[in-house]
């Protein structure tokens, strides 16, 4: 697995965290454990205090009623009492051998902290100080402390408890505990967790690679298959792996993604095809032209009747190659839209009337329905052309005797503009395609259809943010529907134009 994969990366930051949390872990347990084999040990030596309290007291009651028969005045207090003190090394004596207290440290001090008795060879020593005045004032005192036993240093667990009698210290008793056995389960929890916490995140890991091999395994399956893809297999798609997480949007996202390539690329191709057509036939033209006028010298009417039909053809090249590079423009959102404050009504009347003339002399009838005032911010030029390009092919395939209707409405926030044609009409399963850069309702290519006019037109409604739509009109012809957005009591279309990087000039 290479270190920069994201396997890697995966599996390292799982191990990471999973150590992690596992120290945490570990450190907490051993802290709890700590605490609950401390607080059972105290317990213990408590429990075992209290109890050879009341087997000394017990022993003292049996030993003082002996003593008192014979109507014998006797002294039966505990303190100080001589006789107490022979009881209880007596009591000692006796409980050295009990092998429930084989590791148990039992010694006995008097109401001053002076030694009695003790069940182990310790040495003789006063009760330590700061111990004797917490038990004088009645607590017990717990604590850590190094005994010496048959001259060697052992570490005790110890319960200091005070023995009161008419609220007065009778005498004490000292139980201790070795810790080795609490050192020794101590040691055994570090030495468990040393070792399977680390086994525990190996194990981990080499179960983490397996689990991101498994996991993207699809991923694996995806490269091998984009890797096949070329401009020329495009037609190529990745495998969906149904497991409904992000993999499977990735591979239906990168789908999409090739679809929309093939889709531009194909487009491209068809563009390609397109052009050369367009540009086949005016070149031909111009080509025969200079080879029929190269044969023979030919007079200067002849030569001025060639060299116009060549500029004719010119012209037209010229004409495709401006479109091409409007489009081109339009694009790549580098048209800087000159937008101004102004009449759409005024506009879209002033285009009218620069096609009546054609329109007349095909016999078509043109009107204009106007609306009031209507105001918008748009580039005039702009919108001239569009309005211009739709009229022109309105008029292109509307025969003779019939109707072109132009209609400006405001609606809301936008201003419409119909242009309706009684012409031949566009077959329901080309509208869709109309808009396409030459595309033609006749595949066959034999008469003259859209071209680059509308694709033009489109492109310049939607760079003022506004739309071109078309539909066929009832009973004969199409209806073409621009709808640009004005500025109405708000910035709706300035922030539309700006969007698309034009430039608002208020005057």
């Amino acid at each position: 697995m290479p270190l920069h994969s994201i396997r890697f990366k995966i599996v390292l930051w799982h191990m990471l965290i999973l150590s992690l949390a596992l120290l945490i872990f570990g450190m907490v347990l051993y802290h709890n454990f700590y605490l609950k084999i401390a607080s059972d040990t105290d317990d213990i030596l408590r429990s075992r205090a209290k109890g050879f309290e009341q087997s000394i007291n017990t022993f003292w009651e049996a030993e003082s009623m002996a003593i008192a028969q014979g109507n014998k005045r006797v002294h039966f207090t505990k303190e100080d009492n001589i006789n107490f003190i022979r009881l209880a090394r007596r009591w000692v004596e006796e409980k050295i051998n009990d092998p429930e207290l084989i590791n148990t440290t039992i010694r006995i001090f008097d109401a001053h902290g002076n030694p009695i008795a003790s069940t182990r060879n310790i040495p003789v020593e006063h009760l330590n100080m700061r111990i004797f005045n917490e038990v004088k004032k009645g607590a017990d005192y717990y604590g850590n402390a190094y005994l010496v036993v048959d001259d060697k240093p052992v570490s005790f667990r110890m319960v200091t408890t005070p023995v009161m009698e008419n609220k007065r210290l009778a005498y004490i008793v000292q139980v201790a505990s070795p810790l080795s056995q609490f050192h020794n389960a101590l040691r055994n929890l570090r030495f468990s967790l040393l070792f399977l916490l680390p086994l525990t995140i190996i194990l981990t890991g080499l179960s983490g690679v397996f689990l991101v091999q498994m996991t993207l395994k699809p991923v694996d399956q995806m490269i091998e298959t984009i890797h096949q893809i070329t401009a020329e297999n495009l037609k190529m798609r990745l495998k969906i792996p149904g497991t409904r997480d992000e993999i499977e949007s990735l591979a239906r996202t990168f789908n999409q993604m090739i679809a929309r390539l093939d889709e531009a690329f194909t487009t491209q191709r068809q563009f390609m095809e397109d052009i050369s057509h367009e540009l086949k036939t005016p070149l031909s033209i111009l080509k025969g032209e200079l080879e029929v006028t190269l044969k023979k010298i030919r007079s200067a009417q002849e030569y001025e009747a060639s060299l116009q039909s060549i500029l004719e053809e010119v012209d037209s090249l010229v004409g495709i190659v401006g479109n091409l590079l409007t489009l081109a423009r339009f694009d790549s959102k580098t048209t800087v839209l000159d937008a101004r404050r102004l009449d759409l009504n005024l506009l879209v009347k002033d285009a009218v009337e620069v096609v009546q003339v054609l329109a007349s002399q095909k016999g078509i009838t043109l009107q204009y329905n106007g609306a009031h005032t209507v105001e918008a911010v748009v580039d005039k030029n702009q919108v001239r052309r569009m309005v211009l390009n739709i009229l022109d092919n309105a008029i292109k395939y509307t025969p003779a005797g019939g109707k072109i209707s132009v209609d400006l409405r405001r609606q809301g926030d936008t201003v419409d503009i119909d242009i309706a044609d009684t012409g031949i009409g566009i077959p329901q399963r080309d509208l869709p395609h109309i808009f396409d850069r030459f595309y033609r309702v006749d595949k066959s290519r034999s008469s003259t259809g859209f071209g680059l006019g509308l694709s033009i037109a489109q492109s310049i409604a939607a760079a003022h943010g506004g739309r071109l739509t078309a539909r066929a009109n009832i009973p004969q012809g199409t209806v073409f529907t621009i709808s640009l957005p004005v500025k109405s009591g708000g910035d709706k279309a300035e922030a539309l134009l700006k969007h698309e990087g034009a430039k608002v000039i208020e005057f």
